[in-house]
């Protein structure tokens, strides 16, 4: 690709943005910031990475990362479903009061990536898991359902001269019969 040779601070920019993935806290570790107001930081950062050649010299980047890495996308959804569908169950033995660990060896792969840690407490032993609800969040970005439903109604309605002489009361009146005739269930008031 031909593009615009970038500058070494825009080059630090692209490099710390993919690093920290916060163009704010990119742009002050390849700027000059001292002085500055968070809030010039972060437009002065948002400006940037608005920029065609940063914002392609980023993609690039991420793209290399990405050939250099051998983790898909389809394993980050996989580790991080298994978080969400882990239960203690999977890691316990539980029988009446009785409550032991499974050995290690004997549990499945999947189920052991979601320990987060083991600790040997003074008469116990801790197993924490990693955040389910994270896992949940993160999942919810990846998929896209944590973007907002839009719906984008158009049109009009007529107003008939008639209507337009009517006052509230009889509006309000005219309205509930319409609602009635047309068999729609009216709203609670308010």
């Amino acid at each position: 690709m031909n593009m615009e040779k970038l500058t070494l601070k825009q080059e630090n920019f692209c490099n710390y943005y993919l690093e920290s993935g916060n163009a704010s806290e990119a742009y002050r570790r390849a700027y000059s910031c001292g002085n500055m107001k968070d809030e010039t930081v972060t437009e002065r950062a948002s400006r940037l990475l608005k920029e065609y050649k940063i914002s392609t010299r980023v993609k690039q980047l991420q793209l290399a990362l990405q050939e250099r890495s051998d983790i898909a996308k389809d394993e980050v959804v996989k580790e991080l479903t298994a978080i969400v569908r882990a239960r203690i169950t999977d890691v316990l033995n539980i029988k009446g009061s009785k409550v032991t660990i499974k050995k290690l060896e004997n549990m499945p792969d999947h189920v052991v990536s979601c320990i987060a840690s083991v600790k040997k407490a003074k008469d116990s032993i801790e197993v924490k898991f990693y955040d389910k609800i994270a896992a949940i969040d993160r999942l919810s970005r990846m998929l896209g359902w944590n973007e907002a439903d839009r719906i984008d109604l158009k049109g009009s309605v007529p107003i008939n001269a008639w209507l337009e002489k009517m006052s509230n009361e009889e509006l309000d009146e005219f309205i509930r019969s319409e609602i009635d005739r047309q068999g729609f269930i009216e709203p609670p008031k308010e």
